[in-house]
């Protein structure tokens, strides 16, 4: 059986969506992008011509999602818009019978999530997050140290991002810099750090943060300036309103410094800012009673690595040796051009974004065809965006709260402006 996709939303993200599709192409014949669409039909074109190239077959393209609902013939849509459409498409496409991939994070707030969930508790169709950082085969082989006691007990965890954009806007894409869009870096690129950190240490509970708009002025430049890896991926897309030069509001925090509490009695740091002219500091570490496991850049192909207290380290291949039973699983494998136990590789971004893409499709459509859970679910893509908007609720109210509250609505002080513009 081949499971009929439509990618919706063909801007830079979609396009790096439409990579992935192609390359998943060349190991399987189970998925096929039947339509795109997105407002712009040129936009849309040019995603539908380069799958056309790649895969021989072109999508039809769409510039309105209603009528691709009720005219293509589909089992699934992939939801790669700006976060304020994710739950309106993934609740449409749901009630219309389709199963449903949307691009973290889940939904516009926490309340969107739970609509969102809700519906596909009642239609029984499939919704997967894409979250893309746990499927890198180095955050595998992290977990699987950390499980099999590689570092000792885990004692706490840093996770510093902090650098400077110089004062552009995020990507080059306005709704990234507007608090009722879900912007901001430490909300919107803040959710991938949460999910690693629940993916890697377990449930959260509490989190305390001070958070800041240091920069309220922002200018819109070019993509190949602010994100030079990404900008031959995004420079097809369009913004109506805005062009390039334009000074921005930015009302979307940009600074979040917060302290964690995981359920197993971990502690965490969070601290996310684009506003750090003149330094740039990345750290992602765990540290147990044995050990610290620094971890490397996520789509890196780096090998993480185990420090001890008297300096002994371990990386590479020596890593393997900790977990003589870790094996990326079947599919991976497969992505991976065959490797099964591996500590590092040799890839550029663009081809392990795509596989890691690919690996999320094909995850969401063996959930959707046994009826099973993906891997990253309602629940796991909550779980990440409430830890994601705990730092913002902690902020705005100045108190700590809970993960739990933040995901069921009980702590929302800093959402429901984003709620009620949005009517929902």
């Amino acid at each position: 059986m081949t499971f009929k996709i439509a990618l919706v939303g063909c801007g830079g993200m979609g396009r790096r969506h439409a990579h992935g599709y192609i390359e998943l192409r060349k190991y399987f014949d189970t998925v096929e992008m039947s339509a795109v669409c997105d407002v712009h039909a040129d936009v849309a074109a040019t995603v539908a011509d380069e799958i056309g190239d790649a895969t021989g077959a072109r999508p039809t393209i769409y510039t309105d999602f209603d009528e691709m609902l009720e005219k293509a013939d589909l089992d699934g849509v992939a939801i790669i818009t700006s976060t304020p459409m994710h739950h309106r498409f993934a609740i449409k496409a749901m009630e219309s019978g389709l199963h449903v991939i949307t691009e973290k994070p889940m939904g516009l707030t926490l309340k969107a999530c739970r609509q969102m969930r809700e519906v596909s508790q009642q239609t029984g169709k499939s919704m997967a997050v894409a979250e893309n950082y746990r499927r890198d085969p180095m955050n595998r082989l992290t977990r699987a140290l950390i499980e099999a006691g590689a570092i000792g007990t885990p004692y706490f965890a840093l996770d510093i991002g902090v650098g400077s954009s110089n004062g552009a806007v995020m990507h080059s894409t306005v709704w990234r810099a507007k608090k009722i869009q879900a912007g901001g870096a430490p909300l919107d690129a803040g959710v991938h750090n949460a999910d690693m950190l629940l993916y890697l240490l377990g449930g959260a509970n509490t989190v305390f943060a001070e958070t800041a708009i240091n920069e309220s002025q922002r200018t819109l430049r070019p993509m190949d300036e602010v994100a030079p890896v990404l900008a031959k991926m995004y420079n097809h897309r369009k913004e109506d309103g805005y062009e390039t030069g334009d000074t921005v509001e930015q009302t979307a925090v940009d600074t979040a410094f917060g302290v964690i509490r995981f359920k197993s009695g971990a502690i965490g740091q969070l601290l996310m800012t684009d506003t750090s002219h003149g330094q740039y500091l990345g750290v992602s570490t765990i540290s147990g009673s044995t050990g610290t496991m620094y971890r490397p850049a996520s789509r890196s192909g780096e090998s993480p690595r185990i420090v001890r207290n008297d300096g002994t380290e371990i990386t590479g291949d020596a890593l393997l040796e900790l977990v003589p039973d870790f094996e990326l699983d079947d599919t991976t494998s497969i992505l991976w051009n065959g490797a099964r136990r591996i500590s590092s590789y040799d890839m550029d971004f663009r081809e392990i974004d795509s596989k890691i893409l690919a690996y999320e499709y094909l995850d969401m459509v063996a959930a959707a065809e046994s009826g099973g859970q993906p891997e990253v679910g309602p629940q796991e893509g909550m779980d990440a965006l409430a830890l994601a908007y705990a730092l913002m609720e902690s902020g705005a109210t100045g108190l700590p709260v809970t993960v739990e509250d933040v995901a069921e609505g009980r702590a929302s002080a800093f959402q429901d402006e984003i709620d009620a513009e949005m009517g929902i």
